[in-house]
């Protein structure tokens, strides 16, 4: 028998809450004291939301991804405001109408202007580049959408899920610019060679920060 679920326990809501009021204070500090506090501030918010997802899991005793949009990297289209830099947390549930599926926990988060997850960093550093399609954010459960997302995976147990244990999150400052009718984040300037930071997911769940750009190639 499925568990009904037609709102957020106050736990949820706490968890939620707090991801967006630590965020939003954030990104406004880090919005008014250039790049690199951005930066900084940018890896806070997800070390933020890896909380989250994690407590998610647990929570719900499900499997849950800490998600990021990649729709314009994927098929030439989308919303480029959100491209590389909009964050979620998702899990998989029954929702109120018994349907199995992914459910939005939050409603998103997005990252300072001008930072960006650089996925070829982070594949180079033992993250296996997995995607999903969902329409984000959504309580109905759901098994596929109009939009792809890459996606870092939690067990039920608050884990890493195999695959994910010690993969890295980098992220970067960086230009977005339309490439050949799509868009491209360009991270080769000069400027933005040493403004970039990473989260390693451990296999217990847990993430260590990277603040050297030396120990992220």
């Amino acid at each position: 028998m499925h568990r009904s679920q037609k709102a957020f326990t106050l736990v949820e809501l706490l968890v939620v809450i707090s991801i967006i009021l630590i965020a939003s204070s954030i990104i406004f500090i880090g919005g008014n004291s250039g790049s690199g506090a951005a930066l900084s501030s940018s890896q806070r918010i997800v070390s933020g939301i890896a909380q989250g997802a994690r407590g998610q899991a647990i929570l719900k005793n499900a499997e849950t991804r800490l998600i990021i949009y990649a729709g314009a990297d994927r098929n030439a289209t989308g919303d480029p405001e959100k491209w590389l830099r909009f964050f979620g947390i998702v899990y998989w549930g029954t929702d109120s109408d018994g349907t199995e599926g992914w459910i939005a926990a939050t409603q998103g988060t997005f990252l300072p202007d001008g930072i960006y997850f650089n996925k070829d960093l982070s594949d180079d550093n033992n993250w296996p580049e997995s995607t999903m399609t969902l329409d984000y954010p959504r309580v109905k459960a759901q098994t596929g959408g109009s939009e792809t997302y890459y996606y870092y995976e939690f067990n039920s147990n608050g884990t890493m899920a195999t695959g994910f244990d010690n993969a890295w999150l980098v992220l970067q400052a960086g230009t977005l610019r339309p490439v050949d009718g799509t868009l491209s984040v360009d991270f080769t300037e000069e400027k933005n060679a040493n403004l970039k930071t990473a989260l390693i997911f451990r296999r217990v769940g847990t993430t260590t920060p990277v603040n050297d750009p030396g120990d992220i190639d």
